[in-house]
């Protein structure tokens, strides 16, 4: 009997060995197998103490196969390590590939925005402003000849005075302060995302293009990409047209991109107390340096409100549509930006009829199209008037300050709110590359990036962020110059 117990336990070790050339178990293996012979030939001992040589014989068959187990386990971390340094192919000396391993690759973040003229001659505005009012998600006329007709009108007149307005603020050195500001931010996320990631900018209509800044990162050996609109509030003409263009150009590469897309932070509890810090450095607590607030955003035509209300019920149909996010309106675009300024004012500690909402940089188009109220510089009137001499202005739908903020509420804001009785304009800086905005927007991509494979966030307890269930945290009321 000792002879076969010897018989199957070189038996056993023959089947958990690799077939091929001879080879050796690892130690680990090999002492797995014989323990497993042991405790098998003890417990099949028959009630007079002697082995069953049968049963001994399927337990140490149980022993090998278990052993083989752990040997493939071994041979699959071997080739793991080996893969993640040069795995040598055979064919040449020369021919050796560098695999990375999975969890090594790295993600891309690409930051999205609009664009920027070139520089502020005539032609380089021409050229811009053709490209961004012929894209239909943000100027929608029909039929098209009418909307061809209107914009030949627009590339006659309007690119001088823009030009003007471009060279009010454009930087001597850095030129355009949207695209610096963007570069300054790309770079300032890179550095605290680390080496596990890359940061691009892509500029739906200039250099460098979401087209070139895709391309780009394939060459660099990115496949998944996290798309990053850098607009708080979803917006056809924004948001829609960036992401239209990305997935075109995704869509055209032959080893398509991985896309995932960082949804409209407007009520992200980061994005408000990075805004909440950026303005109270400028107003104080409770704004109390400063007889009002009020929050400008991006204007936009009332029809692209509408079209995002499927039920038909809510956007536009009453004067108060806006005071309460629900299903309807949630990708309003005016219902984000009210949203937004309550739960500023809330975080601010702002008293009611203390601070008031308005829309800006409306193309008034000959009355073609109607666009979403209040607007900005009827508000700087009526404040005035209304005995406000010191006005506090925030763009909250602007994260990197652009003409429309330095120019439009800066300069032209400044003049229209003297004119009319008021004595001074303290405009709020957007985040730009601020060191809280880089902090919180990074922990905002990581936590995106976390619930978006599946896995909860995890963080020390003091830096744990409340999660958003979606309800605001402040009375549902609209506010209008009127408050």
């Amino acid at each position: 009997m000792a002879a076969s117990s010897a018989q199957a336990m070189e038996a056993a070790l023959a089947f958990a060995s690799p077939p091929g050339p001879v080879q050796t178990l690892p130690r680990s293996a090999e002492g797995q197998l014989r323990r497993g012979f042991l405790r098998g030939r003890a417990a099949a001992a028959d009630s007079s103490g002697k082995p069953s040589h049968g049963t001994a014989c399927a337990l140490v068959g149980a022993a090998a196969a278990a052993a083989s187990v752990s040997h493939r386990r071994s041979s699959r971390l071997s080739f793991r390590r080996a893969a993640e340094d040069d795995l040598d192919l055979g064919l040449a000396p020369e021919l050796v590939v560098k695999v990375p391993g999975y969890d090594k690759r790295k993600t891309g973040i690409l930051l999205l925005n609009i664009g920027t003229p070139a520089s502020t001659s005539v032609d380089d505005v021409r050229e811009y402003l053709d490209k961004f009012l012929a894209d239909d998600r943000v100027i929608e006329i029909q039929p098209a000849l009418l909307k061809w007709l209107i914009l030949q009108g627009l590339l006659i007149s309007r690119p001088k005075s823009s030009a003007e307005n471009y060279k009010k603020i454009w930087d001597p050195v850095r030129g355009s302060p949207l695209l610096f500001h963007s570069q300054d931010l790309a770079k300032a996320l890179q550095e605290a995302m680390g080496d596990q990631f890359l940061v691009r900018i892509g500029m739906q209509y200039s250099a460098p293009t979401v087209d070139d800044s895709l391309k780009e990162l394939a060459e660099a050996g990115v496949d998944n990409v996290v798309l990053v609109p850098m607009f708080p509030h979803y917006a056809s003409g924004t948001t829609g047209s960036c992401l239209a263009g990305a997935y075109r150009t995704a869509a055209e590469l032959y080893c398509t991109p991985f896309l995932s897309v960082l949804p409209p932070f407007y009520g992200h509890r980061l994005y408000v107390q990075a805004m909440r810090q950026n303005i109270q450095a400028v107003i104080g607590p409770k704004g109390q340096d400063v007889d009002h607030t009020l929050f400008s955003f991006h204007g936009l035509p009332e029809e692209q409100c509408s079209r995002t209300d499927t039920t038909g019920t809510v956007c536009n149909k009453s004067p108060n549509c806006c005071a309460q996010l629900t299903i309807a309106n949630r990708n309003c675009y005016r219902a984000q930006c009210f949203e937004t300024a309550r739960l500023l004012a809330h975080e601010l500690g702002l008293d009611e009829g203390k601070w008031s909402i308005g829309f800006q940089s409306r193309l008034t188009l000959r009355g073609a199209i109607q666009w979403i109220k209040p607007y900005t510089d009827e508000a700087f009137v009526e404040l005035a008037k209304r005995g406000v001499r010191k006005l506090a202005v925030a763009a909250p739908s602007f994260t990197a300050d652009c003409v429309e903020t330095l120019e439009e509420l800066g300069i032209t804001g400044r003049e229209e709110f003297a004119e009319a009785g008021g004595e001074e304009i303290v405009l709020v800086p957007c985040l730009n590359s601020s060191d809280y905005w880089v902090s919180n927007l990074d922990k905002i991509l990581r936590e995106f990036m976390a619930e978006s494979a599946g896995r909860a966030l995890q963080m020390e307890s003091s830096e744990l962020i409340p999660k958003d269930d979606g309800k605001s945290m402040v009375p549902d009321k609209e506010v209008g110059v009127s408050t």
